[in-house]
Parts: structure tokens; C-alpha cells; sequence
């Protein structure tokens, strides 16, 4: 199914629907779709960034290897 024909038909679903409830839903849906993917971009994007930045800490040799880690903080 292409966008144009799933647009036609969610239009279509809601021109014919009068249920003030059932439409208020639906646009709480879109809202919480639509917002959840633009946290889940951002969320993405600064573990991204993140990774950059640890990736040019350990170029550096900035970053002690996991084992002498847990060496040093052993309890």
C-alpha cells in the first residue's frame, strides 16, 4: 500500500466517524506516535555523539581497559 492510499483511507475512517471520543483518540495517538519518535531521534542522535566522543578518548589512550577498572574499584 503506498502513503497516498493509507492517507485516503485514514481520512476516509475519519470523515466518516461522528464518535467525538473515537476521534479524540486517534489524534492523541498521532500526537504520542509523533512525539515519541522524535525523542527516540534525539535519544539516538546523543548516543551517537557519545560514542564518537569515547571512540576518541580511546584513540587517545584516555580510557583505562574494563579489567584494570575493576581492579582499582574491587570492593
Amino acid at each position: 500500500m503506498r502513503i497516498t492510499e493509507l492517507k485516503n483511507n485514514l481520512y476516509k475512517l475519519v470523515v466518516e466517524t461522528d464518535d467525538l471520543s473515537i476521534l479524540k483518540e486517534v489524534q492523541d495517538y498521532f500526537q504520542t506516535l509523533k512525539k515519541a519518535s522524535k525523542e527516540d531521534l534525539e535519544l539516538d542522535l546523543l548516543e551517537e555523539k557519545k560514542i564518537q566522543i569515547e571512540i576518541k578518548q580511546v584513540n587517545k589512550g584516555l580510557l583505562a581497559p574494563n579489567d584494570e577498572v575493576r581492579a582499582n574499584h574491587s570492593v
